[in-house]
C-alpha cells in the first residue's frame, strides 16, 4: 500500500492552515495600528488558531483511519485500538450481561470478526468532545495507536491554557485582550504542534505503524 496520496493530502491540508496562519501573524504585527481593530484582530486570531488546532487534529487522525480502511487488511492484522474500534458495537450489546453464556458468545463472535476485512467509519477511533484539551488530543493519538510523544508532554499546559481556555473565553464572550507578542507566541505554537502532529501521522504511514507486530 503506497501512502504517498495520504502524505500529499496531509501535506496540502497542512500547507492551507499554515497560510492563514501565517497571514493572521502577519495582521496582528502591523505597525502602530489602531489599538481598538488590533483587540479585534488578536481576539479573532486566537479563536482562527485554536480552530485550525482542533480541524487539523480532527482532520489528519480521520484521514489516517480513512487510509488505513482502504488497505484491504484483516481487523487481526492492527493494532489493538483498531481491532477494538471495529467490535465496538459488539461489546455494546454484551455489556450489560455477566453471564458467562454470553461472554462466551461474545468472545466467539469476536474471534470471528477479526478475520475480517477492517473498514470503520473515522468516528469509532476518534472523539473530539467538546474541546481538543491536551488530555482528548492524547486521547486521539493513542486511539489510532500511535506513541504520545515526550513534545506533546511538554505542550499541555500550553494547549490548555493558551489555546482551548483562551478560545473558550471569546467565544463565550469574555472581553479578553492579547497583545501581538502574545498572539505570534499562541500561533507559532499552533503550527509547531500541527507541524509535529503532521509529521507523526506520515511517518506512522510509511512505516506501516498501524501494523500489530
Amino acid at each position: 500500500m503506497d501512502p504517498t496520496r495520504f502524505i500529499e493530502g496531509i501535506d496540502r491540508q497542512l500547507a492551507r492552515r499554515k497560510v492563514e496562519l501565517s497571514n493572521l501573524s502577519i495582521m496582528v504585527s502591523e505597525q502602530n495600528p489602531d489599538p481598538h481593530r488590533l483587540s479585534c484582530i488578536a481576539r479573532s486570531a486566537v479563536v482562527l488558531a485554536y480552530a485550525h488546532w482542533e480541524g487539523f487534529v480532527k482532520r489528519g487522525s480521520s484521514a489516517y483511519v480513512e487510509y488505513i480502511s482502504s488497505a484491504g487488511l484483516k481487523v487481526a492484522d492492527l493494532k489493538f485500538p483498531f481491532q477494538a474500534a471495529y467490535v465496538l458495537s459488539t461489546f455494546k450489546r454484551a455489556s450489560g450481561s455477566v453471564k458467562t453464556r454470553y461472554l462466551g458468545e461474545l468472545l466467539q463472535e469476536i474471534d470471528t470478526r477479526r478475520a475480517e476485512v477492517f473498514v470503520v467509519s473515522a468516528d469509532k477511533c476518534i472523539d473530539t468532545e467538546s474541546n481538543i484539551s491536551s488530555s482528548v488530543f492524547k486521547e486521539i493519538v493513542q486511539g489510532i495507536g500511535l506513541d504520545v510523544l515526550p513534545f506533546y508532554e511538554t505542550r499541555s499546559v500550553f494547549i490548555d491554557q493558551r489555546i482551548v481556555l483562551a478560545r473558550n473565553q471569546v467565544a463565550h464572550g469574555e472581553l479578553v485582550s492579547f497583545d501581538a507578542a502574545d498572539v505570534r507566541d499562541r500561533i507559532d505554537g499552533v503550527r509547531l504542534l500541527i507541524d509535529t502532529y503532521a509529521d507523526q501521522l506520515k511517518d506512522a504511514a510509511s512505516a506501516n505503524a498501524y501494523l500489530r507486530i
